[in-house]
């Protein structure tokens, strides 16, 4: 019976970060209107008639994240009852919480028009909805199959701290990326390292908003080498600690290199998708050690 849960734990991990991709189609295509302003219907009938690309888009992206949502609430239900800690139950309510505010808000883009502000949430309360799932799945493994059990470590509360700071502000660079993608500011700066041949464009701009992002991208590269190297010589008896950390930062860098490329090919689709699903990677590489290190060490 464990094998079931495990079996529907990577599948509904699998299917939302589908999810989260699909998405990243709908915004990267234009197929945000393409069931019209019906929902869930789309263009007011369950199964469109007319197969247009950006229909077939859109309402591609609406079964798959009904399926998903079975299939985490199922999952969510299990694990609920299944070990009663107080982490399951958070990351039970989590997984169901943000999968359905996430569907909430792509219905309200449908519905109403909505500001690039709120747009750029949307891409945000996906990476949790992820997350909290992928947490979950770690967790089922943990109790279920790996013989070392629940993983912690004995660190001390400035590494915590850092963790969960990198976290935030993971969130907040995402976030500036979603923001740069619904203000059409993708092409904002047309090379690279300079933007427009400037090291520093005008702020307010679709060039600064672009030359923001990558500000902020630049910092995070800083910070996550700088914990790995203090995690290599203070915790060298923890190896998956720094390996984990070091796969986290090669997805950053293939994040960048996706940027660069969308850049150089002038938004062509493929690179786009890299983009996102890197950045998916790493964030749910990222929310994964943060719970590993905040939980209380036991030996």
């Amino acid at each position: 019976m464990n094998r079931i849960w495990r079996y529907l734990s990577v599948f509904a991990t699998i299917m939302i970060l589908i999810v989260v991709l699909m998405g990243a189609l709908v915004t990267n295509t234009g197929s945000q209107a393409g069931c019209g302003s019906s929902w869930p219907l789309c263009n007011g009938e369950m199964i469109p008639t007319e197969a247009q690309k950006h229909t077939i888009i859109e309402v591609s992206h609406r079964y798959v994240t009904g399926i998903t949502g079975i299939a985490v609430v199922i999952q969510a239900v299990w694990v609920w009852f299944k070990w009663r800690s107080k982490e399951t139950r958070i990351l039970a309510v989590s997984s169901v919480f943000f999968l359905v505010l996430q569907a909430l808000l792509g219905a309200a883009a449908v519905i109403w028009s909505q500001s690039s502000y709120v747009l750029a949430l949307h891409f945000g309360i996906s990476l949790l909805s992820f997350a909290s799932v992928l947490l979950i799945t770690i967790v089922v493994f943990e109790k279920t199959y790996w013989k070392t059990g629940r993983i912690s470590f004995d660190l001390s509360k400035g590494v915590k701290w850092n963790f969960v700071l990198l976290g935030i502000y993971t969130y907040i660079l995402v976030y500036s990326g979603a923001f740069v993608r619904h203000t059409d500011s993708s092409l904002g700066c047309t090379d690279f390292p300079r933007c427009n041949g400037e090291w520093i464009p005008p702020i307010v701009s679709r060039a600064g908003i672009q030359y923001l992002h990558r500000v902020l991208a630049l910092i995070l590269v800083i910070w996550l080498i700088g914990t790995l190297i203090y995690l290599l010589k203070k915790h060298k008896d923890i190896p998956l600690l720094s390996i984990g950390l070091l796969i986290a930062i090669i997805f950053v860098f293939l994040q960048a290199l996706s940027g660069i490329f969308i850049i150089q090919t002038n938004m062509m689709l493929v690179f786009l998708l890299l983009h996102a699903f890197f950045v998916t990677c790493f964030f749910g590489i990222l929310v994964g050690l943060t719970m590993v290190t905040l939980r209380k060490h036991t030996k």
